[in-house]
């Protein structure tokens, strides 16, 4: 199924109050009464992405007995931590570009962007801990926790063309993966889910963010510019060895591996060099390798969701886990 033939409503269509409601109160507490906050916060909403964590929230607790009030709280910490950790990023890549606009740390600067994204950070504890949410503010901490050890983990492996898959899996799990499974379980604790069912969805939003960062690495050879709203090539320039790459080096062996190997970190690379890299990777399947564990990541999310009895919130999630496989931005 391509992105193209998936409506964004089959995904949205049981919670489209929540996620009004989570705009209105994102805006609200982006709102501030010191001109560069409130600058950074009217820029930030302009950037919108696809609120794929709020969402997780929101579907996971219509499986149960939803309530809107709660869930908006909760998916407004998610969105606020997630975004935090892109300014974050962001400021650490020096990136200029995010969704086809410029980034925090390019319209002001890194420090600006670091200490805006420590700001949200704050804010999303604040709110949960205000609104007596401290049973989602436990699984978040735990998903915060896991997400930074997964960025030192990557900080470990960079420019290491000998990482194994195994390890990239595993760094992906902390670093994407776990925001995906605590928003999922996020909502099943709102939604009243029993012990099991909310396993499941832990589970199913594992296998649902090592996919979505799998497509982002894969993205970043082989996207579309314009489409994506940033460079292609960033991760493969600042050292990270990914999915597609760890294939294509496996399939290659040593003997035809030397020259992209030593242009990993390399102080002089060329575009005529990353068209040499891009050439490799697809020319000994890295692409095609990602492609089929994406696949086979996205069955195992729904099958998580067998269980769950039939409604149109788990019809969403099974149709937002074929998204996440055919999204090409």
């Amino acid at each position: 199924m391509g992105a193209s033939s998936i409506q964004t409503g089959e995904i949205t269509r049981p919670i489209e109050e929540e996620l009004a409601l989570l705009e209105r109160e994102l805006a609200r507490i982006l709102r501030s009464d010191l001109g560069l906050v409130q600058g950074i916060g009217e820029h930030l909403l302009a950037i919108k992405g696809k609120r794929v964590r709020p969402v997780l929230v929101f579907l996971s607790s219509h499986l149960g007995t939803p309530d809107p009030g709660r869930a908006v709280k909760a998916g407004v910490a998610i969105e606020l931590i997630h975004t935090a950790t892109l300014l974050h990023d962001d400021s650490i890549d020096k990136s200029d570009l995010r969704r086809g606009l410029p980034t925090v740390n390019k319209l002001w600067d890194e420090q600006v962007s670091v200490i805006m994204g420590d700001h949200l950070f704050c804010k999303a504890f604040t709110l949960l801990h205000e609104t007596g949410l401290e049973d989602i503010a436990k699984v978040m901490v735990m998903g915060s926790d896991s997400m930074t050890f997964g960025e030192m983990y990557q900080m470990d492996k960079r420019c290491d063309c000998d990482i194994t898959e195994d390890e990239y899996i595993d760094l992906i799990r902390h670093k994407t993966a776990s925001l995906f499974s605590c928003s999922c379980e996020a909502g099943a604790i709102i939604g009243g889910l029993p012990a099991k069912a909310r396993k499941n969805l832990i589970a199913y939003g594992d296998d649902l963010g090592v996919a979505f960062q799998i497509v982002d690495d894969m993205l970043d050879f082989v996207g579309d510019v314009e489409r994506m709203g940033k460079p292609v090539g960033n991760d493969f320039r600042d050292g990270r060895v990914t999915l597609p790459l760890i294939a294509a080096l496996r399939e290659a062996g040593t003997g035809d591996a030397g020259g992209v190997r030593s242009s990993v970190c390399g102080t002089d690379f060329t575009e005529d060099m990353w068209e040499e890299v891009l050439e490799f990777v697809k020319g000994h399947g890295g692409i095609e390798y990602s492609r089929r564990l994406c696949a086979r990541l996205v069955d195992s999310a729904k099958d998580r969701l067998e269980d769950i009895p039939e409604c149109p919130a788990r019809k969403s999630l099974a149709v937002l886990a074929d998204y996440v496989i055919a999204r090409q931005k």
